[in-house]
């Protein structure tokens, strides 16, 4: 039977091999010349830079990623970081530096000597609910699609809870409550909480709700890892997963138009590149995943109309440089500026990483969000200042983390939403899914169309590189479900996680 899929975004590859692993003959079709889409890894100048993502977790002992390496007989080119190793510095306006240990015990010690014991409540609570939520979420039929889903949903929660009644008072109702509720009043704190869940949930304590804050903020712990060559390196992994067991990866392909009759999608148009520029081909299946944003896949069906962003959705303004190794202070890989002004965060990568560029530099990122309204209906001549004014701003904010950065990079790129939508084909620039403000605001991987399928951020279990990926794996086993292959729902969960 054959399966296309339509974007090789993690969440796509991560389907794609696991279907190619079952026996389909698979076909990825990416409109760009490498892998990865929001977490892709692109070359300049001799160096590699991260297009999106940056921060990388899910290699713990029962992680996404460490489930794949077994499935896929493959092994992720990162170095993973013990416990006790710092991960994150984060600034606040007081002058303050707060350190991010890998380890719920790292973090805590880290917690109460820049806090007080004030937190110590908050931590703990973060600690219950995350486990509780990690142990549920892989699989997890959420937010059900249908009766069959709901009903599933309504067993699989029930034995849950009945297994564990301690969790029965606290689960629930954190799927309501806002993650501000069980801060203390401290207004560094709630400064710091906002930094992070802003980063993790699209959102501040004060909208995003408390269940997914709690998992969010547990990410570092959950086998963080540093990826060399960039974060690219995990989705051409994947990409030479999906060789490996016999699909094809098939890059200039863009997908124009899905072909659908009689209630069901039957092909896609592709319109190629590179050599071939402008060329069709229509590519046959029985099967389809797409790695798109709701309204990139609304774009490709006929007579579906348009779907935008919500107005709530972020883009992301970038910088890519590189630095001398003896210019960046000695500290974490990754660091956030959550004084005055824009909130930065900067990713630096590896030091000695050969596959990142020449020896004696580092490369580096720094993200801020933007709304996605700012960018929209500018002249050229606008466009160009509003660029140059963010990235003044910008660069004002990464000096203050890393004083003569300016001065002392060899060269420094600016992007903007536009710059994303270029070259990852994302509808405006969307970046992050959905702010996660209430428990039904990710989608189900169903379609209208019984043999489409969509995976990605804006999917259960929402957004960064390791939920993508879990969602690639609930992706595959609908899919390989309704190609009849006994037992898919449950292929790709860790058997001591299933109720």
């Amino acid at each position: 039977m054959r399966a296309v899929v339509i974007g090789a975004g993690v969440g796509g590859l991560t389907a794609a091999a696991l279907l190619a692993k079952a026996g389909l003959e698979v076909t990825v079709l990416e409109r760009h010349t490498y892998p990865g889409g929001s977490a892709g890894t692109f070359f300049h100048k001799g160096f590699r830079f991260d297009a999106g993502a940056t921060l990388l977790a899910g290699f713990d002992q029962e992680g996404v990623f460490a489930r794949l390496e077994a499935l896929l007989g493959v092994r992720f080119p990162v170095r993973r970081l013990p416990e006790g190793a710092p991960l994150m510095e984060v600034w606040l306006p007081d002058g303050r530096r707060v350190m991010r240990p890998v380890g719920r015990g790292f973090e805590l010690e880290a917690q109460l000597q820049a806090f007080g014991p004030e937190v110590r409540p908050f931590w703990g609570w973060q600690a219950r609910r995350a486990e509780a939520l990690w142990r549920l979420a892989p699989g997890l039929p959420f937010p059900p699609s249908d009766v069959a889903e709901g009903l599933a949903l309504l067993r699989r929660a029930w034995a849950w809870l009945w297994e564990r009644p301690s969790e029965r008072l606290g689960l629930l109702p954190d799927l309501f409550r806002r993650a501000a509720a069980y801060a203390p009043e401290d207004a560094l704190f709630r400064r710091f909480l906002d930094a992070q869940l802003l980063i993790a949930a699209q959102a501040d304590s004060q909208r995003t709700y408390a269940l997914f804050a709690a998992a969010a903020l547990d990410l570092p712990h959950r086998g963080p890892a540093l990826p060399l060559g960039g974060m690219g390196a995990v989705a051409e992994t994947l990409a030479e997963a999906v060789l490996r067991h016999g699909g094809r990866v098939l890059y200039r392909h863009r997908a124009e138009r899905l072909v659908v009759r009689g209630g069901q999608v039957r092909a896609v148009e592709v319109v190629l590149g590179g050599r071939r520029r402008g060329e069709r081909e229509v590519v046959e299946a029985e099967l389809f995943v797409a790695n798109l944003t709701p309204g990139d896949l609304a774009a490709l069906l006929p007579q579906r109309g348009e779907a935008t962003p919500p107005p709530d959705a972020w883009g992301a303004f970038v910088l890519h440089a590189v630095l001398p190794e003896a210019q960046v202070p000695p500290g974490a890989p990754y660091r956030q500026w959550a004084g005055d002004g824009d909130w930065v965060f900067v990713s630096l990568s590896e030091p000695g990483d050969p596959e990142r560029g020449q020896p004696g530099f580092r490369v580096l990122s720094a993200s801020v969000h933007t709304p996605l309204s700012v960018w929209r209906g500018l002249s050229r001549e606008e466009y160009l200042r509003r660029k140059a004014l963010w990235q003044a701003r910008v660069e004002a904010q990464v000096e203050r983390l890393i004083p003569g950065f300016r001065s002392a990079a060899r060269f420094i790129l600016g992007a903007t939403p536009h710059t994303f939508e270029f070259y990852t084909g994302r509808q405006d620039g969307w970046v992050g899914g959905y702010p996660q403000v209430h428990p039904l605001r990710t989608l189900s991987p169903r379609t209208p169309y019984p043999n489409l399928w969509r995976v990605g951020e804006t999917v259960f279990p929402g957004q960064s590189v390791p939920a993508v990926a879990m969602g690639g794996e609930r992706v595959a086993a609908l899919v390989l479900a309704r190609a009849g292959i006994s037992g898919s729902r449950r292929l790709f969960l860790p058997s001591s996680k299933q109720p």
